[in-house]
């Protein structure tokens, strides 16, 4: 293996990008772009929704139940009280309310009387997983003060409370894995899409003969065009860790030197793949939509990114097994997380290496050295 012959294709491939000033700045400006739409947009906390009251019984009682739903703020945006039913209708009708509340007539008398009295609550069906978390903040907020005034009609105290901690995440940021995340997929995507476009371009523009003619190898033309794709995508690497750390503000736990090497590895394994596709496509328009495809999707799906895999049936934990970004989530979700220590995640380092050793073995049979 000529070791000059490899540094001339990686030295190529620079001066090109360089001769290409919007290509270059394509390839650097997409994944701050994917990283920003998503790590904002997708964002899955149902949180500050905004709700009416209908109050018929303007009691102490029933100012209580309203002050406790709109105390919380983290979850509620009270946006005033309205006269009727009909009005909720059209607050929700016009997005300006998600749910309302009605508090029937004679509600604190009732209730001091011994009386069972029903709160009822409108809710916005339109976004199914947004109504039941709606309704359930609600029911939480009543449980508790049913609960306490259990305790004070009664003068006992409750004898057991629930007192949570949770792990990892300790505030429950939702947008702390949607940006940690999506570092996975743009890791994947981004250095999968370039790789298979280098080799593309050059079938187009029929400069591929050069190669097909001269004196060098298979692994040295691929190992050149490979390490110019890793080595750009290097620093689109560290721009968006540098993102997910200061603008989205996600903690960092782990081993740093261990997840930056296990970060190239993995660059290794993308770009591996989309020189893979580009044996089979001719065109660039084909390569990039066909490694968008089966980049993008996978990883989106299988990888733990949106739903955990533990939850899958036995044919989405098969696909999920089969896709190199989900032991890369592994990986970084550990390292962004738990600071688990790196004995625990060699298993997932084991899998990537065995991914790349596939591909490229993959790619030195299929790619073709000259034509026949």
């Amino acid at each position: 293996m000529n070791l000059r012959k490899i540094k001339t294709i990686v030295v190529k491939e620079f001066k090109e990008m360089l001769k290409d000033k919007i290509g270059a700045l394509v390839i650097f400006v997409v994944p701050v772009s994917m990283m920003l739409i998503f790590g904002y947009g997708m964002r899955l906390d149902v949180d500050k929704i905004p709700f009416v009251v209908v109050d018929y019984d303007h009691s102490s009682l029933s100012r209580e139940l309203v002050y406790k739903l709109s105390s919380a703020k983290e979850y509620f945006r009270f946006v005033g009280e309205v006269a009727s039913e009909k009005q909720i209708d059209k607050l929700i009708f016009n997005n300006k309310a998600r749910f309302g509340i009605v508090i029937p007539p004679d509600f604190e008398k009732d209730i001091k009387s011994g009386k069972n009295r029903k709160v009822f609550i409108i809710v916005d069906g339109t976004f199914p997983y947004r109504g039941e978390m709606a309704k359930s903040y609600v029911v939480a907020v009543i449980n508790q003060m049913n609960l306490d005034r259990l305790a004070k009609v009664t003068g006992i105290s409750l004898p057991l409370k629930l007192k949570t901690r949770y792990w990892f995440n300790e505030n429950l940021k939702q947008e702390y894995l949607m940006a940690s995340g999506t570092m996975a997929v743009i890791l994947f995507m981004s250095p999968a899409v370039m790789a298979s476009l280098l080799i593309a371009k050059e079938k187009e523009r029929g400069s591929i003969y050069n190669i097909y003619t001269s004196s060098i190898t298979k692994i040295e033309f691929l190992l050149g065009k490979q390490i110019y794709t890793v080595a750009v995508s290097l620093i689109n690497f560290f721009i968006i860790f540098l993102m997910t750390l200061f603008v989205f503000k996600v903690p960092f736990k782990g081993n740093l030197p261990f997840f930056i090497l296990v970060s190239i590895l993995f660059l290794f394994v993308s770009t591996a793949f989309g020189l893979l596709l580009s044996t089979f496509l001719t065109t660039q328009v084909s390569a990039f939509v066909g490694s968008i495809i089966l980049t993008v999707v996978p990883s989106i799906l299988y990888s733990g990114y949106l739903t955990p895999i533990s939850a899958m049936n036995k044919n989405g934990l098969l696909m999920a097994h089969v896709i190199p970004t989900y032991y890369y989530m592994k990986i970084l979700k550990s390292c962004f997380f738990k600071d688990a220590g790196i004995v625990t995640l060699v298993p997932y380092v084991v899998a990537l290496t065995g991914f790349y050793i596939l591909f490229f073995v993959l790619n030195v049979k299929f790619f073709r050295k000259r034509e026949r």
